[in-house]
């Protein structure tokens, strides 16, 4: 914001009627030279009570004598009146206070200036009236032939008699036990779910609709609560279950720790529908409209056994988000028709397929986690199996990547792909694998040949920085550099002989983590990086095969026996991952009925962007599936 900005008329009014007293020359006042630095009056629209977090703009007058080209710091202070006590020259420190901002006028201008900064509300833990103070030169770095009009001061007659720049506004503490949803969101800002006929073979734990959300709770201790969550179908809202990791099961109410008071509390949620639900919402989609829309209200419910005390409010525990919703289809290649959801980089889809004379088995998987602004992994996961009767062949794939998001920078981490063809004939048989890292590949291979086995495997650790971006702890801006460390890798057997492709093990598996650099070393402040951060930990597992059968206990049976197992083990985003800064700052005390400096203290803030168990943790079946068919 310009500091530049006018204060209001009553203000500008009061500078300029100021200038016009003591016309006459008996109450001209003596004016000593040299340099001189004060404010001399600070406005707010005070005409409401504020809250933590909202935003107050302050008005003020700079008042320089002989400064001009100076670089001038004003430094502003919320200290709380505690006008019941320290009457008269009984001297009390006063306890709640809070430094505001440091602002640097560059070059000053001799005279008066007006001027203007905004600034969030911090949280206090005392209700009621605050002076907004300021301090002028607060390191002394001017000499000035009067340092008592730099700050309230007991040694300046006028502000002893009343007369002393300062603001009162009406502060309002945090409630002492309250949960409060300061923001929700479904990760892609879109809901893809499965059409009912191909959402057979997931298992109990297919993951339908994934999203996080963002916390406060206000209180003395720790606090627990249940989320809960409703999907809009028809109408009317219908409870849906949560996936709770602790548990490893999907349950009606997810345990939620809140173990950060005051801080922001960051946790994923991942919603299952029934099929019942699922049937629903498909009988009621439009799929030649593009105006599909999935509603659903998320809810806190206190559960903390260490308070008696009822919460403040509940109007603050609901989040009602709305976004597009489509279903994936089977592509029919007979027919070329292709999936009726344009967003097809939002697939989530398994299924099944026997169609003439081709059998089609694949699952895939490809979700985010987290907030991009800060840490956000994308993992996209894949495996298919195809049996052509006609032609008696047989082909594998699998693959999978990861991306992310790093204070709004996307970087490719890695992908990996294999594939494997076989024909009973002997003629087209053979694999690909390729593994790309940050868009090179670093590893490929290809074998083509009657009969093959062939176990890949490579792994690659590295650290590398991948984005900046700057962020204001309390006051204090900190410059952060964050990036990942960590290996990933595959460990794959693939093979044919006697008429059966197979393939066993690790698709890939990634291990790594976040980590950051940046503070400040200013003499006045010290700042810097609190991280202990997971990324990812995932593994994705195949266990795939498929032979071409003659007989059967010495009897003729064409036939094709296969099985496909695709499972993933993930942990996406788990620790802390905060900035600090320590801040040398002024400790207030109050005598004469006014507030002054009387010392020094350090004040540390804190700014979490991330606090949470895991935004998302599962281990789950991607696709089962095992049959036989005859030729």
């Amino acid at each position: 914001m310009n500091n530049k900005i006018k204060l209001s008329l009553s203000l500008l009014v009061g500078v300029l009627v100021s200038g016009c007293n003591g016309s006459s020359s008996d109450d001209t006042p003596v004016i000593e030279t040299g340099t001189n630095l004060t404010i001399s009056e600070i406005q707010a629209n005070n005409l409401r009570t504020y809250e933590m977090g909202q935003t107050l703009v302050v008005d003020y007058v700079l008042e320089a004598q002989e400064a001009a080209g100076m670089d001038v710091v004003v430094d502003f202070y919320l200290v709380h009146s505690e006008s019941d006590n320290a009457e008269g020259d009984q001297e009390l420190e006063i306890t709640e206070t809070h430094f505001l901002s440091s602002i640097t006028h560059a070059a000053v201008e001799d005279g008066s200036s007006i001027e203007a900064f905004d600034v969030e509300i911090p949280s206090v833990s005392i209700s009621g009236d605050y002076w907004i103070v300021a301090i002028v030169d607060p390191n002394d770095d001017i000499t000035e032939i009067n340092e008592d009009d730099n700050h309230p001061s007991i040694d300046n007659e006028d502000h002893v008699n009343g007369d002393f720049p300062a603001v009162e506004i009406d502060v309002l503490a945090p409630p002492e036990h309250d949960f409060d949803v300061v923001s929700a969101y479904i990760d892609d800002g879109v809901v893809v779910l499965d059409s009912p006929e191909v959402h057979a073979g997931t298992g109990e734990h297919h993951t339908d609709i994934i999203g996080h959300m963002d916390a406060i709770y206000h209180g003395p201790h720790s606090a627990t609560a249940y989320l809960s969550a409703e999907v809009l179908i028809n109408g009317n809202y219908q409870s849906v279950e949560l996936w709770d990791a602790a548990s490893a099961d999907y349950v009606m109410n997810q345990p939620i720790d809140f173990a950060y008071n005051g801080d922001e509390h960051f946790f994923g949620f991942d919603v299952a529908l029934s099929d019942t639900q699922l049937a629903l919402l498909y009988e009621s989609y439009d799929a030649e409209s593009q105006d599909n829309e999935l509603t659903i209200r998320m809810s806190l419910e206190d559960t903390t056994a260490t308070t008696d005390d009822d919460e403040h409010t509940e109007h603050n525990n609901d989040v009602v988000l709305t976004v597009p919703l489509f279903f994936f289809e089977r592509v029919d290649e007979e027919t070329s028709t292709v999936s009726n959801s344009e967003n097809s980089d939002w697939v989530d889809s398994k299924d099944i397929e026997f169609t003439g004379n081709k059998l089609t088995v694949d699952g895939s998987y490809d979700k985010g986690y987290g907030d991009q602004s800060k840490f956000r992994v994308g993992v996209e996961l894949a495996g298919e199996l195809q049996v052509d009767l006609l032609d008696k062949a047989a082909s594998l794939e699998a693959g999978g990547s990861v991306d992310m998001w790093v204070f709004n920078a996307h970087n490719t981490i890695f992908g990996v792909s294999f594939d494997g063809q076989a024909y009973v004939t002997g003629l087209n048989t053979g694999y690909d694998s390729e593994m790309i890292i940050f868009n090179t590949t670093v590893y490929e291979d290809a074998y083509w040949n009657a009969q093959f086995e062939k176990t890949f495997e490579k792994s690659w650790e590295e650290e590398r920085i991948l984005a900046q971006a700057k962020f204001t702890v309390g006051p204090i801006p900190i410059t952060v550099s964050a990036g990942i460390e960590g290996g990933v890798g595959f460990e794959l057997t693939l093979g044919y002989a006697l008429s059966e492709l197979y393939s066993e093990g690790d698709i890939f598996s990634a291990n790594f983590g976040g980590f950051a650099t940046g503070g400040v070393d200013l003499g006045l402040v010290a700042g810097g990086v609190i991280v202990q951060i997971n990324i990812l930990d995932n593994v994705l597992a195949l266990e795939s095969s498929a032979e071409l059968a003659l007989l059967e206990d010495g009897v003729a049976n064409p036939r094709v026996d296969y099985s496909f197992l695709l499972t993933d083990d993930i942990d996406a985003i788990s620790g802390q991952f905060g900035l600090y800064a320590d801040v040398r700052s002024i400790k207030w005390c109050k005598k004469f009925f006014i507030p002054y400096p009387c010392g020094i203290k350090t004040n540390t803030f804190y700014l979490w962007l991330y606090q949470t168990p895991s935004v998302f943790e599962k281990q789950w079946v991607i696709l089962s599936a095992e049959d036989s068919i005859s030729i």
